[in-house]
Order: C-alpha cells, then sequence, then structure tokens
C-alpha cells in the first residue's frame, strides 16, 4: 500500500510541475495583446487614412459626389455638405457600399466612413470627427469615435495634431472581440510642402507621420491592458502597416512586454520582447 501511495504522489507532483511548468511558459510567451493592440492601431491608422486622402484630395468648397479613386480606387462616393466657400462646418461622407470593395491597396472595405469638420484641414484649430456606420476593413467590423484637432505648429515648425479614440471596437470574421481607446500626438514630418494639385497622387503619398502617446483595451480574451509609445510610431500613407517604432505593454495579470514594429520595411512582420525572450508575430488585419 506504501508503495501505491508513494507511487500515486510523485504522478500528482510531476503533473504539479508540468502544470505550472506550461502555465509559467503560457504567460512569458503570450502576444494576444501585442497582437491585438496592433490590429486597433492598423485599423484606426487605415480609417484616418481614408479621411485625410478625402480631405487632400477633393474640393471642400463644392457640394459634389466624388469617386474616391486614388489609393483606394473607385469604391468610395464622396459627398460634401454643404456646399460654399469657407462655410462650416462640412459634413464628408465616404460610401463603400454595402458589399466588400478592393482598392488599388489591396485592402477591402464596406460601410461609410462619415466625417464632420470645423475648418480647412491644415488651419490651426480645425477639429475632425469621424463616425463609422456598418463599417468592415477586411471583413473586420471597426466602431468608434475619431477626432482629430489641429494643434498649429510644434518648435520644429512641423504642424501636429492631437488624436482621441472612443468607444471603439474591432469585431473579427470569427466573431471575437476588441475594445480599444487613445490619446495621441501626430506630428506631420513629411509631405507637407506636396498636395494632389502640385503632385497628383504622389502629393498625398509622401505623407509621413510620427505618433506618441497612449492606449489601453481588452482583447479577445477579455483581458485589459495599457500601452505605452515609448519610441514615435513611424506612419507612412502608402503604407497599410506601422512600419517603425516601440511600445510598451502591460497586460492584466502578465509581464511588461515591448512590441518593436521594425527598422522602416512596409510589411506586416514585428516582435515581442517578454522578459528578455523576443518572438516574432505576424500583425493581423490584411490580406497576405
Amino acid at each position: 500500500m506504501k508503495t501505491k501511495i508513494y507511487f500515486f504522489s510523485a504522478i500528482l507532483l510531476f503533473g504539479f510541475f508540468f502544470l505550472s511548468s506550461c502555465k509559467k511558459d503560457e504567460i512569458e510567451s503570450d502576444t494576444t495583446s501585442s497582437e491585438d493592440n496592433s490590429l486597433a492601431e492598423n485599423m484606426f491608422e487605415d480609417v484616418f487614412k481614408v479621411v485625410d486622402e478625402t480631405l487632400k484630395s477633393n474640393d471642400l468648397d463644392g457640394n459634389k459626389s466624388y469617386i474616391y479613386n486614388h489609393n483606394y480606387g473607385d469604391c468610395g462616393i464622396v459627398t460634401i455638405e454643404p456646399a460654399g466657400r469657407g462655410v462650416f462646418p462640412k459634413t464628408i461622407t465616404i460610401d463603400f457600399g454595402d458589399t466588400n470593395c478592393v482598392g488599388n491597396d489591396g485592402v477591402s472595405r464596406r460601410g461609410k466612413i462619415i466625417t464632420t469638420i470645423t475648418d480647412y484641414y491644415r488651419n490651426a484649430g480645425c477639429v475632425i470627427t469621424t463616425t463609422l456606420d456598418n463599417y468592415y476593413v477586411n471583413e473586420y467590423k471597426v466602431e468608434g469615435t475619431k477626432t482629430v484637432t489641429n494643434e498649429g505648429r510644434n518648435e520644429a515648425d512641423h504642424l501636429y495634431y492631437t488624436i482621441e479614440v472612443s468607444d471603439a471596437s474591432i469585431t473579427s470574421p470569427e466573431g471575437e472581440e476588441i475594445t480599444w481607446q487613445s490619446n495621441r500626438t501626430r506630428e506631420w514630418i513629411e509631405g507637407e510642402e506636396t498636395t494632389v494639385l502640385t503632385d497628383g497622387l504622389a502629393g498625398i503619398l509622401d505623407d509621413v507621420y510620427l505618433i506618441t502617446g497612449s492606449s489601453s483595451g481588452v482583447n479577445r480574451f477579455g483581458k485589459s491592458y495599457t500601452i505605452t509609445i515609448t519610441e514615435a510610431l513611424r506612419v507612412e500613407s502608402d503604407c497599410f502597416w506601422i512600419s517603425e517604432g516601440t511600445i510598451e505593454i502591460a497586460p492584466e495579470d502578465k509581464k511588461i512586454r515591448t512590441l518593436d514594429y521594425g527598422d522602416g520595411t512596409c510589411d506586416f512582420n514585428a516582435t515581442v520582447t517578454i522578459d528578455g525572450k523576443t518572438h516574432d508575430i505576424i500583425l493581423r488585419g490584411k490580406r497576405r
């Protein structure tokens, strides 16, 4: 009987250490919050790029419907109201329709982006508020409100904007939901000198911004996390992905980890470092 008890105890002890080891490994290698935050970052950067290109490539003084035909193809019809030069606020509706339409950037979209603007985009004090109506990007449903305020010029003589995202959620094609909110500063470091009127499409695609600030959210498994940008995120108008920069992620009940977006290459690769160990991850949200 003693032999059996000792043997059974040994099995229990082994099982305890085995499960503890597995749990520890899982905690130290979990990149869920990193992946979900990057998804939210990319989705709302994409919303900004759609609005940004629309504001820069359309005549805000008219009351016309345009086919949105630059980086995002001829998928969206743009309507600007009311008419009249210098008449604000204006409402800009970008309607991608009820079925998916793939733009020149390879991204499928459907639904509406609705933006209210209080002044011309480059004027200090301009406030741009964007909401989404049944809006999908590559079958991810994107919801929330994005408010962009032109704060004028900084010490480097660059235009900069404060950006708040509130009540945001993203639902995957599989039905997994994440929530997200952020407070950021966006500095326009390249491309201000060119416009679509002087340089065509190149006058939009050469725009580059640096993003600083913080955010927080709840990942697809219901765990909360907070984010701090430690090296400014580089966002280029002609790239779906964030191409450079690092953030620190503090997930609920887990160790702080660092996400590195890379060296400026436009791709879906990133790394997450947890407790000195680096893991490669594939950013979510776009067809590959």
